[in-house]
């Protein structure tokens, strides 16, 4: 408990910047990665349904299913009556980039890497996710919804973050 507890204190530096919407493009990964050349793609044969399944193991949720808006790199799985747990690996988007409302988010860590928690920012009590960096230009997203407080998803979420984190590959 005392890692969750640091993960979650160490966020509490607002970002700054202006409100952007977030990037809803339904780009497959080989256009994504067009900037780069394919050996920057870090998550390279990892799936985020697999992800899912082995953090919420034992937790009754069903198996992950890829996301709606971008499903070759997102998926979730919802367990009715309970919430939501969605992870993304974006391989063309820095951590710190397409953060909806700015004023809902806080800098800090998960492990070693750095993150940004967004309470709420959908505008929906009980959401949370938080952005892990993996590399310069890629992060993993793990987001909660559901039927709790915003506090209570912001607390889930961490939990879940940690957890991914030690599934992610090296940042280097």
């Amino acid at each position: 408990m005392a890692t969750l507890a640091l993960a979650l204190s160490a966020c509490d530096s607002k970002v700054g910047g202006t409100p952007q919407a977030a990037d809803t493009s339904s780009s497959s990964p080989s256009s994504a990665t067009a900037t780069g050349s394919p050996g920057d793609n870090p998550f390279k044969g990892m799936s985020p349904c697999t992800i899912i399944d082995q953090v919420m193991a034992g937790e009754g949720f069903p198996p992950a299913a890829p996301g709606t808006v971008d499903r070759e790199r997102s998926c979730a799985s919802n367990k009715p009556g309970d919430a939501a747990v969605g992870v993304a690996l974006q391989d063309n988007t820095g951590y710190d980039q397409g953060i909806p409302d700015p004023s809902k988010a806080s800098r800090g860590h998960v492990g070693p890497r750095n993150a940004i928690i967004e309470r709420g920012s959908i505008g929906a009590a009980g959401q949370c996710s938080i952005s892990i960096e993996v590399k310069p230009k890629s992060r993993a997203l793990v987001s909660v919804s559901g039927n709790d407080t915003t506090e209570q998803a912001c607390d889930r979420v961490t939990a879940i973050a940690v957890k991914v984190e030690k599934l992610l590959p090296s940042g280097t």
